[in-house]
């Protein structure tokens, strides 16, 4: 197993599944300086790795993310370089070929949440605590609202960000933001099921469908129709699509059938 161990954060790549955890559980994994640079520098590590399939992002101790770190915001130590080194680490985790899975626990708000919108699926304990409350701090959640309401719509997007009240993990599953919710004891091994069950899909059909979702309201038709005969060829020609078709035409036989 490869590790990249960082100041605020621990990347472990095995075989096709990597884990990403936030690694500063002292303050509840808050983003500081050395914090989003961590990021930055873990995910480019993830992208260059072409043999990840999965990720699984994670906190260490009793928060998932539980934002910027305050204190540095009220010094004034976060500047313009700051959230634009933010939004880099989040946006290339949102770019990842990779589908990424956000294990939230505990405090998942601000910055927090951000990290989860980023991912493609959302697990979430029963005791996670969410919001996206940048507006009652004077700021704006970076790209946040805008992943909010590709994932939501518009309405609930602005009902979250505009008043920035906290909800629990059962209302976000209820508005369609989390996946699954289950009891903090059982969030590992929900995780793993959920990784498991991605690894066992061909992969190369994985990608072009998360990149085609990505880029369904940006993209005009011809762009989105040309891109997916490309995508298309590229699953026919895939060693994991000839394995699939391989297994079918083995169960005809077995049953007695033709093609």
């Amino acid at each position: 197993m490869a590790t990249l161990e960082l100041e605020t954060m621990r990347c472990e790549v095995n075989g096709h599944l990597a884990r990403l955890r936030l690694n500063r559980p002292d303050a509840l994994n808050a983003a500081n300086w050395a914090w989003v640079q961590d990021l930055v520098t873990a995910t480019q590590y993830l992208a260059q790795s072409s043999e990840t399939h999965v990720v699984i992002v994670s906190g260490e101790g009793r928060a998932f993310c539980s934002g910027l770190d305050t204190k540095e915001l009220a010094k004034g130590n976060l500047t313009r370089e700051w959230f634009a080194t933010w939004e880099k680490g989040v946006s290339t985790l949102a770019t990842l070929d990779a589908i990424t899975i956000a294990a939230i626990q505990g405090y998942c708000l601000g910055g927090g949440l951000q990290v989860a919108l980023a991912c493609d699926l959302r697990l979430a304990a029963s005791n996670a605590i969410l919001s996206i409350p940048a507006v009652k701090e004077g700021v704006v959640a970076a790209l946040g609202p805008m992943r909010l309401a590709q994932i939501l719509g518009a309405g609930p997007a602005k009902q979250l960000c505009l008043l920035g009240r906290r909800f629990s993990a059962s209302e976000g599953l209820t508005m369609g933001l989390l996946a699954e919710v289950c009891e903090p004891e059982h969030l590992e091994e929900r995780t793993l099921a959920l990784a498991d069950e991605l690894l066992a899909i061909p992969f190369t059909a994985l990608k072009h469908t998360k990149h085609q979702i990505d880029h369904a309201f940006d993209q005009d038709f011809d762009t989105l129709l040309n891109d997916m005969v490309e995508n298309m060829e590229d699953c026919l020609r895939s060693p994991e699509h000839q394995a699939v078709m391989a297994d079918y035409r083995e169960e005809l036989i077995r049953r007695g059938k033709t093609i």
